[in-house]
């Protein structure tokens, strides 16, 4: 007799769970602004130059249809839709690659400044990693 009489279990309710993840994601980035969190020294992102937009990666991932996608922070400068880049691990460069859009929080952006919180869509499928810093070619 049990056997069809099961209760039915509500899925959980959109609102609860985007509240659970609202909050998940404040507690990880307050972790990484007051410092709890370090993936590495700030100064490591500072080149001697100094000069150039750079932005330091958080995370990667592919979306389909669309290509890469870098997320992370602007360190240095201002980053704009078009700019060649240089991805450097360690100092050294390992990948070059264009901006070919920006997004904030599902806004699309023409640029962002430093302190930004930002998600990049290279032109090509580079070798990109969590650490690396995404600096901004010098037109020169």
């Amino acid at each position: 007799m049990g056997w069809f009489r099961r209760e039915k279990r509500d899925p959980q309710d959109a609102n609860e769970l985007l509240r659970q993840y609202n909050e998940s994601e404040a507690a990880r980035i307050s972790a990484l602004t007051n410092g709890s969190v370090r993936t590495r020294d700030a100064a490591s992102f500072l080149s001697a130059g100094g000069a150039a937009a750079e932005m330091a990666v958080e995370d990667v991932f592919t979306i389909t249809g669309r290509g890469q996608v870098a997320t992370g922070t602007v360190t240095t400068g201002t980053i704009r839709v078009g700019d060649a880049v240089v991805v450097l691990r360690d100092g050294t460069s390992v990948a070059e690659s264009a901006i070919t859009g920006i997004e904030m929080f599902r806004k699309r952006a023409d640029e962002a400044s430093v302190g930004t919180m930002i998600g990049v869509l290279l032109r090509d499928r580079i070798d990109v990693t969590r650490g690396d810093v995404i600096r901004v070619r010098s037109s020169a």
